[in-house]
């Protein structure tokens, strides 16, 4: 048995080792990262909505201001029409002032249903903008709070992340270049998984029975085997002895 060969093989173990805790370490920062987008969004999305409520608010508020003064206008008309009713001297003359009294009138009580509806809506939305407010201060601490872990993790990870990498250059620095390209080959088909463990004959990925001389040089460690099936690169159980 070639001693160069057992030391592949280790190498490659002890690569994917440190490949699948570079990839745990990735995906840690990456949920965090997604976390912070998404707290980020769903605060910017009720922002606008708040936005939203607050334009219609002040919309109604001029409005009902513009009503107001309608009716303002509207009963003060009425009174000036009131004060020449001592005027009217013929009956044509009683019947234009009643016909633009009820027409003053007329107005002057529209302009108060609206005004009442105006009011009501306008209660509604400020009740709704209570609670999107709420809801803002609460998205903002959210976000405070994701940002706050995302950083933690990011710090976290950095020493572990670069001392990982280090050693996965000086892995792939030690191996033979063509082993080094059918492991990235691998496991870029792969899904990251490029070294696996035959087990009972089998491989442990795939679960496709493996022929037994295979398995015996396998077990021996005498040379770089792969799945006759999906290919990944075959190393004994860890708590298999080495063969002499």
């Amino acid at each position: 048995m070639e001693t160069g060969q057992q030391d592949v093989l280790t190498l490659l173990e002890r690569l994917q080792q440190v490949a699948d805790e570079i990839d745990r370490l990735t995906a840690r920062r990456k949920e965090a990262e997604e976390a912070r987008a998404r707290a980020e969004e769903d605060l910017r999305e009720t922002q606008q909505n708040l936005d939203a409520y607050r334009e219609r608010a002040h919309a109604l508020d001029i409005e009902r201001r513009k009503r107001e003064l309608a009716i303002k206008d509207g009963k003060e008309r009425i009174q000036r029409i009131k004060s020449r009713m001592g005027d009217v001297k013929t009956s044509r003359e009683y019947q234009a002032v009643l016909a633009e009294m009820s027409s003053a009138k007329q107005t002057v009580a529209q302009e108060e249903q609206a005004l009442e509806r105006d009011v009501e809506e306008l209660e509604a939305v400020r009740v709704d903008m209570e609670r999107i407010e709420t809801r803002v201060r609460d998205l903002e601490g959210a976000l405070a709070e994701a940002e706050q872990r995302l950083n933690s993790v990011m710090e976290e990870t950095e020493q572990a992340m670069a001392g990982h990498r280090a050693e996965e250059q000086r892995i792939l620095g030690d191996l033979p270049q063509d082993v080094v390209d059918r492991y990235r080959l691998i496991r870029s088909r792969r899904g990251g998984l490029a070294v696996v463990e035959a087990r009972d004959e089998a491989c442990t990925a795939c679960y496709m029975r493996i022929p037994p001389q295979m398995y015996i040089e396998i077990i021996r460690r005498t040379r770089v085997l792969q799945c006759p099936n999906c290919h990944r690169i075959l190393v004994p159980p860890r708590e298999t002895p080495e063969a002499g």
